[in-house]
Formats: structure tokens, sequence, C-alpha cells
């Protein structure tokens, strides 16, 4: 059964075109969605949602054609958990019971689904401990509560699991596998092992299109996104930004500070046997500690002090004469440097 069907799906404000000519379907899966920031991921989970409209194309649910004047039907069976979710004053149940309120349900049924609910999400027994005293993760998994107790069609997740700890982290994916069974569920992140291990087919937009979907064993671009990404502290002085990873200082060009995920793709690293004059504003010297060669590609790690990927051709591997255990300069432009 196909629930969602996008045609031409285009997305524009008054300043950019986020989304461009979106062809889609969705069926009964748990669907990965990954790409940079920007890229239009949230968008797409809103209009997925209802919570926007597409500025041109068509997208259809269920076999229904929707449009402004019918949204609200969409609502009524797609969820949608944001990334830092909101929540109202008073304690986990009166948070998690909110939408079933909401649609009038009685008293009695209520208190059996939100306690049902808080099973699922392994906190039996938080029920009435105000929100505010709660743990990110644990906050992340009463928002989670919040979206199943409303039994939608559609789960949509907006980055579930961005700076959890590893234990709400494995236990919102257990979660999210279980759910599965029961709904549709679509979830756009950063966290490559999440869509790795859970989702049946996995998008990877880039620019406003998907530039590659399939299994996730299958997909290129998620080989290329997971190589070199690096959690760190940024800081902008005088058009510049430096994030710290471990010991070493990297530069880029966003201006954001505090905490940040960057990403450097391997084919914009670049290799040499010495220091080299560059207008590349980021220059380490380290050791090879690992190769792989595929279809005449050979990807390098070299341990800087944090370990990068870079990506050379057999013959240019071959007449530097590298190996395991050499010294080599890596070096790359602080454009290079994608903020996640």
């Amino acid at each position: 059964m196909s629930w969602y069907s996008l045609r031409g799906v285009t997305k524009s404000y008054a300043d950019a075109t986020v989304l461009r000519g979106i062809d889609l379907d969705i069926g009964d899966e748990l669907l990965g969605i990954i790409g940079y920031s920007g890229v239009g991921k949230t968008t797409l989970l809103k209009i997925l949602a209802g919570l926007d409209a597409p500025t041109a194309g068509t997208l259809r649910y269920n076999d229904m054609q929707i449009m402004p004047t019918n949204m609200h039907l969409l609502r009524k069976n797609a969820t949608m958990i944001f990334q830092n979710p909101l929540f109202l004053r008073g304690d986990v149940f009166t948070n998690i019971a909110y939408g079933l309120r909401i649609r009038k349900t009685p008293e009695p049924e209520i208190k059996e689904r939100v306690e049902a609910i808080l099973e699922t999400i392994r906190l039996p027994r938080v029920a009435y401990r105000g929100t505010r005293a709660l743990s990110g993760g644990e906050q992340q998994r009463v928002a989670l509560g919040r979206a199943l107790v409303l039994d939608p069609e559609v789960l949509l997740l907006d980055e579930p699991t961005s700076n959890l700890d590893p234990g709400n982290v494995s236990i919102i994916n257990d979660i999210l596998r279980e759910e599965s069974e029961n709904r549709v569920i679509i979830i756009a992140t950063h966290d490559l092992p999440q869509v790795s291990h859970l989702a049946d087919r996995v998008l990877f937009l880039k620019d406003g299109v998907i530039s590659e979907e399939g299994a996730p064993e299958e997909m290129e671009a998620i080989t290329r996104y997971t190589e070199n990404i690096f959690p760190g502290v940024s800081r902008h002085v005088e058009g510049v930004s430096t994030i710290k990873v471990g010991d070493l200082e990297l530069k880029f060009t966003e201006p954001v500070e505090g905490r940040v995920s960057i990403h450097v793709s391997p084919q914009d690293i670049i290799l040499s046997k010495g220091w080299v004059e560059t207008s590349a504003m980021n220059q380490f010297r380290g050791t090879i500690v690992g190769a792989e060669e595929k279809k005449g590609v050979v990807m390098i790690s070299v341990d800087v002090g944090s370990v990068f990927r870079a990506q050379i051709t057999r013959k240019s591997f071959d007449e530097m004469g590298l190996s395991l255990g050499k010294e080599v300069n890596i070096s790359f432009k602080a454009s290079s440097v994608i903020l996640l």
C-alpha cells in the first residue's frame, strides 16, 4: 500500500527554494532521510505531516489529494516530533494526555492509554514527575509517548536522538523498531548508524532534490556521508569559525558558536608528503593507519590526532609510494568543512 504519493513537490520561500520537484512514494516502511543542514529535510517532514503546504506539485495521502483546505485531515493521521519539543507546564501525565483531551477522549480511557504508553517508552514511574525535572533523553521519550498515545498512522521525527546519551539513543531506537510494525515511520537525521540499522529505505537529499535512494546497505551516499564527521565546540571570530576537535582546531566559514558537528568529504582532502603552500586553512601532519581499495579508488585513513579519511586514485597512491605507517600531510579548505 502506498500511503504517500508526491509528484513535482516544490517548496519556495521569499528568498529561497528549499525543495525542487520531489517525486516520492512512501508505503509501509521505516524511511530515513539524510542530508546536510539546510537541504530541506525538515521542510519535507512538515509537508508530509500536513503542517506546511507545497508551493507547487501534488501531495496525496491514502489516495486523497491534500490541499490547504483539507490539510487538517492529514494532521489527524500524521504526527510530527520536532528536534526540540515543547512541553506544557505540569507533569508527564498531563503532557502525554494533552492530545487525547483535545480530542475529548473519556478520562478512564486516557488513564489507560497513558499508562500503556509510559510502559512503551520505558518510563512507567514518572507519570507525576514534572517534565522540567527530566533529562534530555527522558524528555525526548515523553515527546515520543505524546505522539504515540494518539496512535497515528504515520510518525515523523526530526533528529530524534540529536545530542542524547548512548543509553537513551538505544532505548529510542528500540521503541522505533517496535513501533515500525504498527505504523509508517519517517526519520530525518544525522545519526547515520541509526539510519543504517533501522531504516528499510533511505533518501539522500541534496540541494532540495533526492540525489539517491535505496536500501541502506546499497547506498554510496551513506558511506560518503559517514566519513569524517566530528563533534566539537565552535567559536566565530573575524569572519572565520574554529571548531576544536580533540587537540585539533579546524577552520570553517559558517558563523556559529557553541556545540556543533561538522563533515569533511574525503574527496575534498588533499594528501601530500610534506607541508605545502596552499590557500587551504586546514593542514595537519599524521600517520597512515589504514588503506582500502575499491574500483580503482583508495580510501586512506590518516591519524592527525583524529582520524581523517581521504580519497585518492590507485595511480596517485602508487606514485606517492604510500603505505601503512608513513607520515603524510592532509589539507582542506575552510569552505570544505560542512556544518551538519
